[in-house]
C-alpha cells in the first residue's frame, strides 16, 4: 500500500470506524449512484468488492484508497 493509500485508507477508517462499507455508504462516498455502482461492478469497471453469501456487496476502505488513488494514462 502507498503511502497516499494508507493516508486515505486512515482518514476512510476514521470517519466508517469499519473496513468495509454498504452499496449506500459507497453510493455517499463517491456521489455514485447505486445503480451506477451496480452497473460498474457487473461490467468490471468499478472498485473492487466483496460479495457476502446472501447477495450483500460491500466495498473494503483499502480498495477504495486504491481506486480513489488510481491514475489513469491516456495516450
Amino acid at each position: 500500500m502507498s503511502s497516499d493509500e494508507k493516508v486515505l485508507f486512515e482518514t476512510l477508517y476514521s470517519k466508517y470506524k469499519k473496513i468495509a462499507i454498504s452499496k449506500k455508504e459507497m453510493s455517499l462516498e463517491t456521489g455514485q449512484s447505486i445503480s451506477t455502482l451496480d452497473r460498474l461492478r457487473k461490467s468490471g469497471l468499478g472498485c473492487a468488492y466483496i460479495k457476502k453469501g446472501n447477495g450483500d456487496i460491500f466495498y473494503p476502505l483499502t480498495e477504495l484508497a486504491k481506486y480513489y488513488t488510481r491514475v489513469v494514462q491516456t495516450i
